[in-house]
């Protein structure tokens, strides 16, 4: 096979020979660990067909896709739950139009994941944020508590909805049970963004699901933490919904996925909803006992912070460290010297997630592979362990609607020279996907200073300008 012309092709094979011990999603891991997936991957071509006599439809399911939707809901614990081929992004999308009108307020996190800026631009929905909360010592986003919901809620009292990231990127999860009781007696939905949180509805080990803690409506991505081909995801429905209100959500997620759907990627979600009822308790049950012991193993290494605690509110399955070392720094020395490969970075932090399918010595590695790093660079690992402080602003107007901005003249800019102008496109750290600036907002000082740094600290940050240091505004 000619690999030159196969340029994609050739840069995956070439990741794949590494052997790299694979600390990112998606959670199949290669599936080189999961039994069961030997069988698709067997039927991987066999199985691509399309709709026909004998194989249902996902938009208007009827026979084995209804069947299988009914086994998820039950195993989620929903009223209903419809898979999804497009990832969590159409799934929030189908949420927020599902259930919202253009001019209704919206009160949200500002670091929300980018696909509900999106949705919330095109529905012209007018956007109301709670005042960011970060951890005092790690400066890392905290999801809100029932007193900032309460504050925002006196603060902007039209908001016909919440939506709230749980889990976050960090692992930590919102107090959803006293929020949605709030929200609840006020008449408003509750939208959960649950995309991190697949796994929660397998073990007794992990936070409870947005489901069971009282949200309308939640996306989840079964992709990033289960055995699932990437974009498999998962829109959950409650009981506290009305059919009328449940049937438009069902207009609007056909709306945003494709009328093609892959039923490889719907038999691979089947298959870990089946493998996890089965083996879901036992599989965690082994894995955090083994995550418990590589935290205390990275405690000890000098200077190594572990983020979190193993409670009701944080899922004891991401692991978060900090160094002394630049984050972009560690894991590509990680990758380059030692064939692991982490999540994502902010500041001095990184994110890696552990799966019950990683292999035991994958997790023995890791420990090993930080301690060398530190003895490769005991100069740089000499200095102070700081936060680095993500700004989100807490009071963000946008100025233009994104649909004007589109027809609106627009130039590119140097970064530095940005401070005061308004923003014509999306600037987002991704991973996690948090859009830092949107379009219509007006940038400031600190936005500049934070977008020099983002920009010179290896290029985490997505953005359309073509050039790196540049940015795209409103002439």
């Amino acid at each position: 096979m000619d690999m030159e012309k196969r340029p994609l092709i050739k840069a995956l094979e070439t990741y794949t020979k590494e052997e790299t011990s694979r600390f990112h999603m998606p959670g199949h891991r290669n599936g080189k660990t999961v039994p069961s997936l030997a069988f698709l991957q067997e039927h991987l071509y066999d199985f691509d067909v399309t709709e026909i006599n004998g194989t249902d439809h996902l938009h208007y399911p009827e026979e084995s896709i209804k069947a299988s939707q009914i086994l998820l809901a039950k195993a989620i614990g929903s009223k209903e739950s419809c898979y999804c081929v497009n990832g969590s992004t159409a799934v929030n999308y189908a949420m927020i139009f599902g259930l919202l009108k253009p001019g209704d307020e919206v009160l949200l996190e500002r670091s929300c994941h980018q696909s509900v800026f999106q949705a919330l631009g095109l529905r012209g929905l007018k956007p109301r944020f709670i005042k960011p909360q970060l951890d005092p010592e790690w400066a890392l986003p905290l999801p809100p508590a029932l007193t900032d919901i309460k504050e925002a809620y006196e603060k902007y009292p039209m908001i016909k909805a919440v939506i709230l990231t749980s889990p976050n990127y960090y692992g930590k999860v919102a107090p959803l049970k006293e929020i949605s009781h709030f929200l609840k007696m006020r008449g408003l939905y509750l939208i959960v963004d649950e995309a991190h949180g697949a796994h929660f509805a397998f073990s007794d080990k992990l936070p409870p699901t947005a489901m069971a803690m009282g949200a309308h409506v939640s996306s989840v991505s079964f992709h990033k933490t289960l055995p699932v081909l990437t974009q498999g995801a998962v829109l959950n429905l409650s009981e506290d919904l009305q059919e009328s209100e449940r049937s438009r959500i069902r207009h609007y997620l056909r709306v945003f996925q494709t009328s093609s759907p892959s039923y490889t990627m719907l038999v691979s979600m089947e298959n870990a909803r089946a493998l996890m009822e089965e083996e879901g308790e036992a599989l965690y049950d082994q894995l955090l006992g083994e995550a418990r012991l590589l935290r205390e193993q990275l405690a000890r290494i000098p200077q190594v912070e572990v983020y979190g605690n193993e409670d009701a509110f944080t899922d004891a399955a991401r692991l978060v460290i900090r160094t002394p070392l630049p984050g972009e720094f560690l894991m590509g020395e990680l990758r380059k010297k030692h064939r692991i490969q982490a999540e994502m970075t902010l500041g001095n932090s990184v994110v890696f997630i552990l799966s019950p399918f990683d292999r035991k010595e994958d997790l023995e590695r890791l420990p090993e592979a930080i301690a060398a790093v530190r003895t490769e660079n005991e100069e740089l690992w000499a200095g102070p362990v700081s936060p680095f402080i993500l700004h989100y602003s807490e009071e963000m107007e946008l100025l233009y609607d994104l649909e004007e901005i589109l027809f609106l003249e627009q130039e590119e800019i140097p970064v530095e020279n940005a401070f005061g102008r308004i923003s014509a496109e999306t600037i987002t750290p991704y991973p996690p996907g948090i859009p830092l600036i949107l379009p219509g907002e007006r940038i400031g000082e600190k936005e500049v200073r934070l977008l020099i740094e983002l920009f010179q600290g290896n290029g985490i940050l997505k953005s359309a300008s073509k050039s790196k240091m540049g940015i795209t505004v409103l002439k």
